[in-house]
């Protein structure tokens, strides 16, 4: 298996693990999608399946970002706020509720080819971030979401990594139903 978590330090398997099968779904669900379908905006307000692909590649860049820096100790002065939340890895439900993407996540959108493509090495580079982990526990280290007052471990960002994509699985799965004519 490509990526496969049996290289990564142990207590980053299985959030790892979680995220291929997040990522094999949206891959299945983005090959699914009619082309016709996919740049069609849905009105209002909502995200197009192109800009549904650029916004989750804009996002994990920035998770992989946040793990390196994470990894290489840049958060080590950083002090969690009293009462913010911390998420590790036994998060399991997504934390956000309905909220307007970050500036930097804000999506333009792609062609299908180019976000699989852009996916695809982007999933790569976050992989080779968490193989430079060589630490017992992936639960020990911390780092803010620059965009909210939540905190994650590192084994957290790699879980909230998985949970992001599967909300926006869901999203692409009703943009692709939509009603509106024949899909070839």
């Amino acid at each position: 298996m490509k990526h496969s978590a049996d290289g990564l330090q142990f207590g980053l398997r299985s959030p790892w693990s979680f995220c291929q099968t997040v990522r094999a779904e949206l891959l299945t669900t983005l090959g699914a999608v009619p082309p016709r379908r996919w740049a069609t905006p849905p009105g209002s307000g909502r995200w197009s399946v192109a800009q549904q692909a650029d916004h989750l590649l804009k996002a994990e860049i920035g998770s992989s970002k946040i793990v390196r820096r994470l990894i290489r100790g840049d958060y080590l002065g950083f002090t969690r706020p009293p009462g913010a939340a911390l998420y590790d890895s036994s998060l399991d439900a997504y934390p956000y509720g309905p909220t307007a993407a970050p500036p930097g996540l804000q999506p333009e959108g792609l062609g299908a080819d180019e976000a699989h493509e852009r996916l695809a090495a982007a999933h790569a580079r976050f992989f080779e971030e968490l193989q430079r982990f060589a630490a017992d526990d992936p639960d020990a280290i911390v780092a803010p979401d620059p965009a909210s007052d939540l905190w994650f471990t590192l084994a957290g960002w790699v879980r909230v990594q998985a949970l992001h994509e599967a909300h926006h699985i869901l999203q692409i799965k009703e943009l692709a139903r939509l009603p509106g004519g024949d899909d070839r």
